[in-house]
């Protein structure tokens, strides 16, 4: 039978879905018990969510930025290669970009380029842990406090994930998860930020109350997205929306303006049940994701990423890098329907949409290489021992 793979997702139950449509039928509010498991879960004193992570982000550095209070610390320190969506976050939040290479080893900051960075006007430095796998997170945080700036951990793809014993999204001044439809846990969207600091929540709340919810016609949008998500997510049936282009599904854009909300009712009730059940989730990813890591072979063309020993990644996709321009290409077209895909097509120097708020143009070797050379595997639920399989056979051929 065949089968055509979301590259990313985390599927609704049917369980679920019958929870979701008797919470809304009874209108129950989950919200708070959404909260509470966060705050319970990382041991944090405040949460707030949002109708998309985004908005989150933008929410936290603007907060960060009154917290700080000093017109002149305006730079937000962040990977050269990362989701788009953070550098429109900070453009958002009416700040600057400053870029720091990474290690195209370990998709982690350049430790050494970043020590040697200027600081004097530096608000604040996001994490990645891209693909579910931790950054250095210990030692990002210790430059910061060593110097004097917050940090913010996003674990947007990294829900679950932990280094030295610690949560991701639990390091630095404040957390960021996304429940995004490409996420490890999901309600369609919806974002959250955690924080143990009393000044930076008191900001939070003195700006939350006065946000709007979705409206009537947004939540019925959403609505109609969770039930096509809970459709077509499966290997089955998602040939049907991968074929229509207008959907545009895979693309990477950059958005100019960040609409901010909070988190709608309606959807509460999918994250409240994807939450509960986070772990059973995230193993079934970590056995994918250490199958690739044991058997996918280093050759002239394939590299593997370089994970931390002091890092238990969740792996949302399995990233693999192929030096060789043509043989990438060649696996992109041979294994779509397996969901081996690109991630973002430019590090974030050679984005024209972020010119105006950058204040270090340049090259970035190590973003660059890695933007040139990456693909990620699938790891959800719905990919096989067979499937596996068939994806290192592609693989295995494309680069022989």
């Amino acid at each position: 039978m065949f089968k055509y793979f979301p590259p990313s997702g985390s599927p609704i139950t049917t369980k679920e879905i019958l929870y979701w449509l008797a919470c809304n039928a009874f209108f129950v509010d989950k919200r708070k018990d959404i909260n509470k498991s966060l705050r319970d879960r990382f041991k944090v004193e405040y949460s707030y969510l949002f109708t998309t992570g985004r908005g989150a982000m933008t929410v936290l550095l603007r907060s960060l930025k009154k917290l700080r209070n000093k017109a002149e610390i305006n730079e937000v320190i962040i990977p050269a290669y990362t989701c788009y969506s953070v550098a429109s976050s900070i453009q958002n939040a009416g700040l600057k970009v400053r870029l720091c290479d990474v290690d195209p080893v370990t998709l982690s900051y350049n430790l050494e380029k970043l020590q040697k960075m200027p600081f004097k006007n530096v608000l604040c430095i996001i994490s990645a842990n891209l693909y579910g796998i931790p950054n250095q997170l210990q030692e990002i945080e210790s430059i910061a406090n060593k110097y004097g700036f917050y940090m913010v951990d996003d674990a947007a793809q990294s829900f679950n994930a932990k280094y030295q014993e610690r949560e991701v999204g639990t390091f630095g001044t404040a957390g960021l998860y996304s429940f995004d439809k490409g996420k490890n846990i999901t309600s369609i969207e919806g974002g959250s930020i955690i924080t143990n600091n009393p000044e930076l929540a008191e900001i939070i709340d003195s700006n939350y109350s006065k946000m709007s919810g979705n409206s009537v016609k947004d939540n019925l949008l959403t609505a109609i997205k969770v039930i096509i998500y809970y459709l077509f997510l499966n290997p089955l049936l998602y040939w049907i929306p991968a074929s229509l282009p207008f959907l545009n599904l895979g693309k990477t854009r950059y958005e100019e303006h960040i609409e901010i909300k909070k988190y709608s009712r309606m959807v509460a009730p999918i994250a409240l049940m994807q939450i509960k059940r986070s772990n059973q989730i995230a193993e079934k990813r970590i056995v994918n994701g250490l199958w690739y890591k044991s058997n996918i072979t280093e050759n002239n063309t394939i590299n593997k990423i370089n994970e931390s020993d002091q890092g238990k990644p969740v792996y949302l996709r399995y990233p693999i890098k192929v030096k060789q321009r043509e043989k990438r290409e060649a696996i992109l077209i041979h294994a779509k329907r397996y969901g081996i895909t690109k991630s973002y097509p430019k590090s974030l120097n050679q984005l024209k949409e972020i010119e105006k708020i950058l204040v270090n143009p340049g090259e970035f070797e190590g973003a660059e290489q890695i933007s040139a050379q990456l693909i990620t595997l699938p790891t959800h639920t719905f990919i096989n021992y067979n499937d596996r399989e068939n994806i290192k056979i592609i693989i295995d051929d494309m680069t022989a």
